[in-house]
């Protein structure tokens, strides 16, 4: 699998950014969280990674406060294939949990399934949901 890291000084960056508007589907202000992402980025407060492989080509946003992760947006395909190394990734860089914010009910499922557990429902819009699911890293080493 291989990661790059897009930075905030790279040329194709609205390229980038604008792949990941179809991560705010289904919120109420998609606009207001998409430019947000864009502020968070470009101010590089949260990092932007491109992760590709065999059957894997996605774009996610993330950022960390007090030893959790948070994938802010993720948009592409392959993620059931490229999950387990973005996890021992994070795990690898020594924080102690993942936090990733989703709209939709496949993603839930896609989360469950590598033993993320929803901790929180933010808002709810027009029979919408954002939720916040949690995965606790165990040790690498122990």
């Amino acid at each position: 699998m291989n990661f790059t890291h897009i930075r905030a000084s790279a040329k194709d960056l609205n390229v980038h950014l604008n792949a990941m508007r179809p991560a705010y589907d289904g919120s109420d202000s998609p606009k207001l969280e998409f430019d947000l992402l864009r502020e968070w980025v470009e101010g590089q407060h949260a990092s932007f990674y491109k992760v590709t492989g065999k059957g894997v080509s996605l774009r996610f946003v993330g950022r960390f406060e007090e030893s959790t992760y948070h994938i802010i947006a993720m948009t592409g395909k392959g993620l059931g294939i490229a999950a387990p190394f973005i996890i021992d990734r994070i795990r690898e860089c020594g924080y102690d949990a993942i936090q990733y914010h989703t709209y939709r009910k496949g993603m839930r499922r896609i989360l469950n399934r590598f033993g993320f557990a929803e901790a929180q429902t933010l808002r709810k819009f027009d029979g919408k949901r954002e939720t916040v699911h949690r995965l606790v890293l165990g040790s690498k080493h122990g």
